[in-house]
């Protein structure tokens, strides 16, 4: 057997899309603000994350940013009992980590 006939499976040293280390960090920062667990939080922010770790440089990453931010608010409001004013908070300071990412690019 040379190996030849085993299926490829990705290694941890891919490359695969993901957002700077900072992003992680601010995200959580932001998060840690709602009154919500960490752990009910969690699948949202992974979504997330994966929503903007998947925009790249696409030519307007503005409007991705925007549907990575839209889709995460929906998914929250449905998901979480959040009060208005808190969503709208939340929505700006999402728009501030997507200016700081465009920025950085």
């Amino acid at each position: 057997m040379n190996g030849a006939d085993t299926p490829v499976t990705p290694t941890s040293t891919e490359d695969t899309p993901a957002t700077p280390g900072w992003v992680e960090e601010s995200l959580d920062r932001i998060l840690a603000s709602l009154p919500v667990t960490a752990d009910k939080l969690a699948p949202f922010r992974a979504s997330y994350l994966d929503c903007l770790a998947g925009c790249g440089r696409t030519t307007d990453l503005d409007q991705a940013h925007d549907a990575c931010r839209q889709g995460f608010l929906r998914a929250v409001k449905d998901g979480l009992e959040l009060d208005a004013s808190t969503l709208r908070t939340l929505e700006q300071q999402l728009e501030q980590l997507e200016l700081s990412i465009s920025s950085d690019i």
